[in-house]
């Protein structure tokens, strides 16, 4: 009971945002940062939560120096989280199948990854060469150095891929909901940018 209680409050939250205190910036009719339609045909999305076979990307590129992000594993199974370019390879695989991405992988992972954890990722800018790191549950595991990274930062989004099983929930902004663990220092959640052109 206590579990369909926090899912009905977390739906209302996402819909009903101007009741919560917590909200910051949050304008009415105010875009936010989510999932995009470039997604594999076996992916679902429901608001912030992906489940299903494949991967999806944001719907924004990274162009801050310094963004933040988080996902919680709702559902424990194998998934890939990271940045990659958009492309036309097949969405309907994982993340671990395309070139031009950098990702933390579930089943890789040293440490077992278990159902309630919170992966945060780190993609900073602001160095000669682009560096996504993983938290998992704010502590730091891993930092990958994007040596062939996209010329324009623009080509660059955060991505999910996931497997059957797997139900994680996104927190691109944490305005809607504060992130669970905090971004590292200078560091902010993604901001929605729009093509001006």
């Amino acid at each position: 009971m206590a579990n369909q209680l926090n899912k009905l409050f977390c739906c209302i939250k996402v819909y009903l945002p101007c009741l919560f205190d917590d909200v910051k910036n949050q304008g009415v009719g105010s875009p936010l940062v989510g999932f995009s339609e470039r997604k594999g045909p076996r992916v679902r999305i429901s608001n912030f939560y992906v489940t299903g076979i494949g991967t999806v990307l944001a719907n924004v590129p990274l162009i801050q120096s310094k963004a933040f992000w988080e996902f919680k594993v709702v559902e424990k199974g194998d998934f890939c989280v990271g940045v990659c370019e958009p492309s036309k390879q097949s969405l309907d695989k994982q993340l671990t199948e395309r070139k031009r991405c950098w990702a933390f992988v579930s089943k890789s992972s040293e440490t077992e990854i278990k159902k309630g954890d919170t992966i945060g990722l780190a993609y900073d800018l602001s160095d000669i060469r682009p560096v996504l790191k993983i938290y998992l549950n704010g502590k730091l595991i891993k930092n990958i150095k994007c040596a062939q990274c996209a010329k324009n930062a623009q080509d660059v989004y955060p991505c999910v891929s996931v497997d059957e099983g797997c139900m994680l929930e996104a927190n691109f902004e944490g305005s809607l909901q504060n992130f669970q663990y905090g971004p590292p220092n200078t560091y902010l959640g993604i901001m929605y940018t729009r093509d001006i052109l």
